[in-house]
């Protein structure tokens, strides 16, 4: 189930993206847990997105001073995110990361396994989720 606070631009071709999304990723069967998207004017330190949460809900913000294509690439990623966290794969013990129920090592951002798996996915969802017949 998902939930969306804000406008967002062309909110019915948003709807549509984020079930081809949630299918995509196999977490579309999750009637007890929640996806929580916001549109914001702006982000901290202008992230384009961001996805915190746990197994049962997790919470997206987008960046609406991007542009909505590009919203729509930085959604996919959130939504990656989102994936590992309902899954269970990324969570928080004791107010620190963990991935795959191990303690996070501190690296890099770039480095972060969390982070090579939603860049690695993010550009192929967008491509292969998006309805591109419903945009104008």
């Amino acid at each position: 189930m998902y939930f969306i606070e804000g406008r967002p631009k062309n909110r019915k071709v948003v709807e549509e993206y984020i079930i081809n999304l949630m299918t995509a990723l196999d977490i579309h069967r999750f009637t007890a847990r929640a996806v929580n998207i916001e549109f914001k004017r702006t982000l901290d330190e202008n992230a384009q997105g961001l996805c915190q949460g746990d197994k049962q809900v997790a919470m997206i913000s987008i960046n609406k001073s991007i542009p909505f294509l590009r919203q729509m690439q930085a959604l996919a990623h959130e939504m990656v995110h989102a994936k590992q966290f309902l899954r269970g794969e990324l969570n928080y013990i004791e107010n620190q990361l963990s991935w795959q129920g191990k303690a996070a090592a501190k690296v890099a951002y770039m480095s972060q396994p969390w982070e090579l798996e939603a860049y690695r996915l993010e550009r192929d969802l967008f491509l292969d989720c998006f309805p591109f017949d419903l945009y104008n």
